[in-house]
């Protein structure tokens, strides 16, 4: 028994449906940020260097000429991975700073999530320090978001200036450079050599150095005692230099 024109081994064939342009529409949209979350998966899981175009494009079930369709080069690709993954966490310790009116507040709030974002994405953090930081940098999309992120310190000195939390002799540029400086030290020592670390407490501990210094402070101190034990003992330090030199 011959089969009838349209049937399958005598069996009805099934309907040919082809997708709607709506529905074609959709998959396309969801292509780049489904290459992005491929290149990020691939990324925190072996590092960006054994990454390639190829790779990335097997990952999402696309082709390589597809991947360069929406990306001009992987440099661009990891480019737009950093800024996917820096842009919600900058927009987030904005909002959380915002309530917030003390210095230590507002610094050891910046610590601690500085710290817990080594903690949560390391490898993230080694691609921007070792092929953006270091490279590129100023023409990089990454630039403007960090110049975001390290403002909060910034702006935090330059409010606790106005408000007398702090002297208005520090520069609020070296603040800042200290603060990330000493921070990125920590996660290598700790995070980064998988030593534990206990982040609330690290980042209240160094932010309360920055803020109190090295020295004890004494409570109620004379600044006019102070300055008369000083210059004694220059003038001691002075007799036993320069016999005879010492001042009257």
């Amino acid at each position: 028994m011959m089969a009838r024109k349209g049937e399958i081994g005598g069996a009805a064939a099934p309907p040919i449906v082809q997708d709607s342009p709506v529905a074609w529409r959709r998959r396309k949209d969801q292509r780049r940020p489904e290459l992005l979350a491929a290149a990020r998966a691939l990324i925190e899981e072996e590092g960006a260097d054994s990454v390639s175009m190829v790779r990335i494009a097997k990952s999402a079930g696309v082709s390589e000429a597809t991947v360069y369709k929406y990306f001009e080069n992987k440099e661009d690709l990891v480019n737009q991975v950093l800024r996917e993954w820096a842009t919600p966490f900058i927009d987030r310790l904005v909002d959380e700073l915002a309530p917030l009116t003390e210095v230590r507040s507002r610094l050891v709030l910046i610590a601690i999530r500085y710290l817990r974002s080594f903690e949560e994405t390391p490898r993230l953090h080694r691609v921007f320090f070792r092929e953006i930081r270091w490279g590129d940098y100023k023409t990089s999309a990454m630039r403007e978001l960090n110049v975001k992120f390290v403002a909060q310190v910034v702006d935090t000195i330059l409010r606790a200036q106005s408000a007398g939390q702090v002297s208005a002799s520090f520069n609020p540029n070296i603040v800042r450079d200290m603060l990330f400086g000493g921070l990125e030290h920590i996660a290598l020592r700790t995070i980064f050599a998988s030593r534990a670390i206990d982040i609330e407490r690290e980042a209240a501990d160094y932010v309360d150095m920055m803020l109190h210094g090295l020295t004890p402070r004494t409570e109620n101190a004379d600044p006019g005692t102070e300055l008369s034990r000083l210059a004694g003992l220059v003038d001691r330090m002075e007799a036993v230099l320069e016999p005879g030199t010492a001042r009257k």
